[in-house]
């Protein structure tokens, strides 16, 4: 009786685990990034990358699992197996190598917001003399290193975009270096600072946007970017940014 039971629970489990998804568990730190991946209460996770990721993993029978990790430690936990995926720019990575990266998502632009009321133009690096510039805590931009370095600028610094921008709204800062979707996304979603900014045509720096992946992942990433190229040349791709514009 009880060999029977045992076989028979062996096989419930042998049955459920050949049912059970495999999945890719993605970080969407605590603070996410719209509109580039971000979840708001208990609405379903979203954004550009995160959408492009879902789509191509569920195409290939995957279901991704989110995890909460601060982003100074997605490196260890993608090390030791406990995080397979977050989004990266691969010459922010310390060791590229050691990881699989995705072909380009989405190509980053960091340019000025401006005050409509005063706007600045920027053509030149001679534009910005004795402007105060907003710059997120931690970011560096190497257009503009040397002109902070002989005082030709000023640095204000800020531990958010939206904090940036307030600035520049009360006129704290004459300018504010933000991703360009970024500045957009939070402007369309804060009704009061409707046609209150203007953006430069010139960026001030940029990256270009990917999924950074564990080792183990190595065969998956390659069947991510021939989807990732044809979901390029098909219009998915644009379907999705546009959604997020």
């Amino acid at each position: 009786m009880n060999y029977i039971f045992w076989v028979a629970v062996t096989w419930l489990i042998l049955i459920n685990g050949a049912h059970c998804q495999p999945s890719i568990v993605f970080n969407l730190s605590p603070t996410g990034y719209p509109p580039y991946m971000f979840q708001r209460g208990d609405e379903p996770a979203k954004g550009i990358i995160y959408d492009v990721l879902k789509l191509v993993a569920e195409k290939h029978g995957y279901k991704i699992v989110l995890a909460r990790i601060p982003k100074n430690r997605e490196v260890l936990y993608l090390k030791s197996g406990d995080l397979d995926a977050n989004a990266l720019a691969k010459e922010w990575a310390e060791h590229p190598d050691e990881f699989e990266f995705s072909d380009i998502i989405v190509e980053a632009r960091d340019v000025l917001f401006s005050l409509k009321a005063a706007p600045v133009k920027f053509k030149n690096i001679k534009d910005l003399y004795g402007k105060t510039i907003g710059i997120h805590l931690g970011y560096s931009y190497p257009l503009l290193a040397q002109g902070f370095d002989l005082g030709l600028f000023y640095r204000s610094n800020a531990n958010s975009e939206e904090a940036m921008l307030g600035k520049v709204l009360v006129e704290r800062t004459d300018v504010a270096v933000v991703n360009e979707l970024v500045g957009h996304w939070l402007i369309k979603y804060n009704p009061l600072w409707h046609n209150k900014f203007v953006v430069s045509q010139r960026e001030v720096g940029g990256f270009d946007y990917r999924i950074q992946f564990s080792k183990k992942w190595k065969g998956f990433v390659v069947k991510f970017n021939k989807e990732l190229k044809k979901m390029k040349m098909d219009g998915r791709l644009k379907s999705i940014k546009d959604k997020y514009k």
